[in-house]
């Protein structure tokens, strides 16, 4: 003890006032409190997240096939409504779109390509709603024979798969980079009558693809 007090308590040495305990403690919470602010800053400002997208609603009321010889010159009938839920999880860069082509396809096969929809600006942590609705009689669909064969067999179920997909365009604010993106949604379809309460939609997660460019 009388080692400890003679060896502390010397005025030249300084060990007391400088190194003290206490001090020590207040500088690490300044210098931690001081990093979680610069990681919460590169975080917000420095890096961008791309949006996350789900499929949250969608009705088949008519999809039929008349097929041909050769396959690709069958045709299609069809009326389909969706609704895609976009997110942006940037916590202070807003998005902003520029205009969405909605394409959807079986098998595959694009059968329609008539839907867009107008570019907007998407808020910071903020969800947007895309909502299109699509037919068309008699229209051509370049299936293969096999294809032809998987319409048929998904038709004696009333179940279809349809892809339904976005291209679009964003740019975060701040940025000076455009960044192509695509949003792939596989939809798995009831086939419903018109006159008949709906299936319930299983809401499903949707594919983001986006540039591999600075910026982006």
């Amino acid at each position: 003890m009388a080692f400890y007090e003679g060896w502390c308590s010397g005025k030249d040495d300084g060990c007391c006032s400088d190194c003290s305990w206490t001090q020590i403690a207040i500088w690490t919470v300044v210098v931690l409190v001081v990093c979680g602010v610069i990681i919460v800053l590169v975080l917000a400002f420095g890096v961008v997240r791309p949006p996350k997208a789900t499929a949250d609603d969608a009705v088949l009321q008519r999809f039929a096939l008349t097929p041909a010889d050769p396959a690709s010159n069958s045709t299609v009938s069809y009326n389909l409504t969706a609704t895609v839920s976009l997110r942006n999880p940037n916590m202070y860069r807003a998005i902003e779109y520029g205009a969405l082509a909605v394409t959807f396809s079986f098998n595959g096969t694009r059968f329609d390509d008539s839907a867009s929809v107008p570019g907007f600006e998407h808020k910071a942590r903020k969800t947007a709603t895309v909502r299109v609705t699509v037919g068309g009689a008699d229209k051509t669909i370049k299936l293969s024979k096999p294809g032809v064969g998987e319409f048929r067999a998904e038709n004696d179920t009333g179940k279809f798969g349809v892809e339904m997909r976005l291209d679009t365009v964003l740019q975060y604010k701040g940025r000076s980079a455009k960044c192509p993106l695509v949003v792939v949604c596989p939809l798995q379809l009831q086939l419903v009558d018109p006159d008949v309460a709906a299936t319930a939609f299983q809401r499903t997660k949707c594919t983001i693809l986006r540039a591999k460019k600075s910026g982006c």
